[in-house]
């Protein structure tokens, strides 16, 4: 982020505060899920505001794939039409997945790195999406899932900051679906990454 000397300290601890705001919601949307599908509603919901506009979050440790979508404008039926969207036609997403590790995106390098809705319609341009960042969910050696957070044009960029806490939440809910399979449903090293799904 490129800001005059006289700025850069008060936009540094409104990301901070920002960011640890963020993990702590994301922190207690685990601790409170009962549920996989409430893990991935909480997550995202927590996530949605002043982090990020919107929030994709994609877990598949047993098929099928599960996916919650939340943005901070509220329109359902967009989320719905999102959530509705295979990771694979999501090529950010699979390749933060294929490399099992985080990746942030400071503009929009590739209008179809999010998926594109049916009707043609990139996602990218249906979020007006300016920047965002994507962390693997890790079982092991296994990536089950990821969590993509995307900033509008007309927020700050997601920049280091914002991936280095989302990879922590990300581990955070790692851990809590580990809680909600149980030990003997855990995916575990040799678990079947989500890339390599049908």
């Amino acid at each position: 982020m490129n800001l005059p000397a006289d700025v850069w300290p008060a936009e540094r601890v409104r990301a901070w505060t920002t960011a640890l705001d963020a993990l702590a919601a994301a922190g207690a949307a685990a601790v409170a899920a009962t549920a996989q599908r409430d893990l991935l509603a909480g997550t995202a919901d927590a996530l949605t505001g002043r982090f990020a506009d919107w929030v994709i979050v994609d877990v598949s440790p047993s098929e099928p794939a599960s996916r919650s979508v939340a943005g901070s404008r509220r329109e359902p039926e967009l989320a719905a039409a999102v959530a509705e969207l295979s990771v694979q036609g999501c090529p950010m997403i699979v390749s933060a997945m294929a490399q099992r590790t985080p990746l942030v995106q400071a503009s929009m390098a590739d209008p179809a790195e999010l998926g594109i809705l049916p009707g043609g319609r990139r996602v990218v341009d249906a979020f007006a999406a300016g920047s965002y960042a994507v962390s693997p969910i890790m079982a092991g050696e296994s990536a089950i899932g990821a969590i993509t957070i995307v900033r509008s044009n007309a927020q700050p960029r997601v920049t280091f900051l914002e991936l280095n806490v989302l990879a922590h939440i990300a581990d955070l809910t790692a851990r809590a679906i580990e809680r909600l399979s149980g030990p003997a449903s855990s995916p575990g090293p040799h678990g079947q990454d989500l890339q390599d799904a049908p």
